[in-house]
């Protein structure tokens, strides 16, 4: 990692934009559920999948070009794959698509040291067995917390306020017990008393530190020059459909957990705030969402009883289009099986349409299936 941070600067200065996107939004979207078994997918079958939708979706005849002239990859590119640990083995981003996603790179050109696989929590990272890799694999695996951080200097500020944990940039304290302060990421404490601390940064005692500041992940301000998101489709209690947009907003900045549930208004608009910062506008280039197994209920934990084995891969630049198509899918499944809807909690995706992350007007859409 030492040569690739050397690298850095002049990486940064050679990334070349990506070509101008077709008119709309189009979302490829692959399905066949063939390619499930009992839990598992084909790993052959996924790499066939993720390439003919790259292909279809750049409208290239080479992976290489797909990567170069359709998304905008070069391999003077440090580009990091945000995936969804939280699921363990089975409802993790899988393995076999980050592998094909990883190999298409590396024919575009992209060294197998500048292809960095990483999410929030280490925990979950070792949990869905994506562990260290040796030099020489066709991807890194790093995590933010606690081994790259987070950016003092960007950061997110909103009026609510959240309890400090082991793992946020601002705490001051020990590192609890193995795993304790990692999991309580997912299930923390909320809480919004703006207005009685006022605008500071953090107060309160080592047990009751507040902030009102989410950081930036280094792995996004300072590391990688181009992001690919690969979520998995399911819900969440904390923001009902933890999909392109949540997973990314809440796995790239610290101090979350206020965000969640009824009283930090499921996400909202805290998760659209998070995304619309010109650094992830311009790195975040592509969405392939993971839908080989979807899940709607007991997320994002892997539930088996409420999975649904849809053999499907959505790609699209545009993470609202993806979000609002399943959603609405997932929710659909949810009501069958006499489940509370998940529509009064994911109010953020309307709000995401207004910052112009996307949208999720059918008019607007171009979905371009494939068989």
């Amino acid at each position: 990692m030492g040569q690739l941070f050397r690298l850095l600067p002049l990486l940064l200065l050679f990334a070349a934009p990506p070509e101008a996107p077709a008119a709309g939004s189009p979302v490829v979207i692959v399905e066949r559920p063939g390619v499930v078994h009992n839990f598992t997918v084909d790993a052959a079958s996924v790499r066939t999948m993720f390439r003919d939708a790259l292909l279809e979706y750049t409208k290239q005849t080479s992976v290489k070009s797909a990567w170069t002239k359709g998304i905008g990859i070069t391999p003077r590119d440090v580009v990091g794959i945000k995936i969804s640990a939280s699921g363990g083995p089975v409802m993790s981003s899988r393995k076999s698509l980050v592998a094909a996603i990883a190999e298409s790179l590396a024919e575009a050109g992209v060294p197998a040291y500048q292809i960095v696989v990483w999410d929030k929590l280490e925990d979950d990272l070792r949990e869905a067995e994506y562990f260290p890799r040796p030099e020489g694999a066709p991807y890194h695996v790093r995590s933010v917390i606690p081994e790259t951080g987070f950016d003092e200097h960007v950061f997110y500020v909103n009026e609510v306020l959240g309890r400090l944990i082991w793992g946020d940039l601002a705490f001051q304290g020990i590192k609890p017990g193995r795993g304790q302060g990692q999991r309580a990421q997912k299930r923390g404490e909320k809480q919004s008393v703006a207005q009685m601390y006022g605008q500071g940064v953090s107060a309160g005692s080592l047990e009751n530190q507040v902030s009102n500041k989410s950081y930036y992940a280094r792995l996004l301000t300072q590391i990688c020059t181009k992001i690919i998101n690969v979520p998995v489709c399911t819900d969440n209690s904390g923001v009902g459909f933890n999909g392109s947009l949540a997973s990314l907003a809440f796995g790239m900045v610290d101090n979350t957990r206020r965000f969640e549930g009824e009283g930090g208004n499921w996400g909202d608009p805290a998760i659209a705030e998070i995304l619309d910062r010109p650094f992830v506008r311009s790195k975040v280039v592509l969405h392939v969402m993971d839908a080989l197994i979807a899940q709607y209920a007991g997320g994002p934990d892997f539930s088996p009883e409420y999975t649904y084995p849809l053999g499907a891969i959505y790609l699209s630049r545009d993470p609202v289009a993806i979000d609002s198509l399943l959603a609405s899918r997932v929710d659909r499944w949810r009501i069958g099986a006499h489940i509370p809807s998940f529509q009064p909690m994911i109010h953020y995706i309307e709000t995401a349409v207004e910052y112009g992350l996307g949208t999720a007007d059918p008019k607007n859409l171009l979905l371009i299936p494939l068989p």
